[in-house]
């Protein structure tokens, strides 16, 4: 690390349907504020994996140009006279995924994620779809929220490891819901998965984050994440040696909201930093949830370009 390094804030979050009501057809952007309010700085880089109907809709007003008004002023200050101060501009790229609405996106600070290019398709490279290409401190980098779809089974979860597993080939950023853990030495995994899906009455979670062995017992699945850290992978909790488990089920609470630095990159995270934020006190009646994971963040420490 140089006296020119750049601490670069991370921060991913999960918002429920981006606080989308289906019967009111509006959202509330008020969850979203509440979630993000621990953060006591605004993120360089802020990834959400839910950004659900902000684009792709004839909604008026624009969700997203509500959101970006939101991000924008939510760590503004007013001063003596009344006017504000410490805006951040921030630019949206949101995820194109095809048959979803639960797309995820990067918001960036344009000011130190300098963007470059956004890639919203695959086009002829799978593994560069709904990146991001940017400038920091000199240096050019992939940024990618990501929203595994654990509907797809383990096998659909390996496929989606190793497509983005191989970006860890570039200075790359990958942050969102994972839907899944690793098998690393304190994590908190489960060999009786499936009796727990049972206990919650959702038999069907038994695939979306389980493995079924050879005896029909169902134990928690740690082999995609496994096998994606080991493309070249950092894990910032595990760097920072902190498995606290970010989905907020009790029964079936894992560590799936992860940021992930690719070992190749200038960078490296400061474990000191690392956070699992608890959800601040918010009405959680059911039309109200806040969310069922938590904020998770971290500072990336980038160094300058020679």
């Amino acid at each position: 690390m140089t006296e020119e390094a750049l601490r670069l804030r991370v921060a991913t979050a999960n918002q429920k349907r981006a606080g989308y009501d289906r019967k009111t057809r509006f959202h509330d952007h008020d969850k979203l504020a509440a979630m993000l309010s621990p953060l006591k700085e605004p993120p360089h880089a802020l990834y959400l994996s839910e950004c659900t109907h902000y684009t792709g809709t004839h909604f008026d007003p624009d969700p997203l140009e509500e959101v970006l008004e939101l991000l924008t002023s939510l760590w503004a200050r007013r001063g003596p006279d009344g006017r504000r101060f410490g805006e951040v501009p921030y630019r949206a790229y949101i995820s194109q995924v095809p048959d979803s609405v639960n797309v995820p996106g990067v918001f960036v600070d344009p000011r130190t994620v300098r963007p470059r290019r956004h890639y919203p398709l695959a086009g002829s490279r799978a593994q560069l779809a709904n990146t991001v290409t940017a400038t920091i401190n000199g240096h050019p980098w992939r940024l990618k929220c990501v929203h595994w779809n654990g509907s797809r089974g383990p096998g659909g979860l390996d496929i989606q490891a190793d497509q983005d597993g191989q970006m860890a080939s570039e200075n790359a950023i990958y942050a969102g819901d994972f839907n899944a853990t690793s098998s690393a030495e304190g994590e908190t995994v489960y060999e009786n998965w499936g009796a727990r899906c049972d206990v919650v009455q959702r038999p069907w979670m038994r695939s979306q984050k389980g493995f079924r062995l050879p005896d029909g017992t169902w134990v928690t699945n740690t082999g995609s994440i496994d096998r994606f850290l080991e493309h070249g992978w950092w894990d910032a909790g595990q760097v920072a040696g902190d498995f606290r488990v970010t989905s907020t089920d009790p029964a079936t609470a894992l560590r799936i909201d992860r940021i992930m630095l690719s070992k190749r990159s200038p960078a490296s995270f400061d474990p000191d930093t690392y956070q699992v934020h608890e959800l601040p006190d918010y009405s959680q009646t059911e039309d109200r949830k806040l969310s069922d994971h938590k904020l998770v963040s971290a500072v990336v420490i980038v160094e300058a370009a020679a």
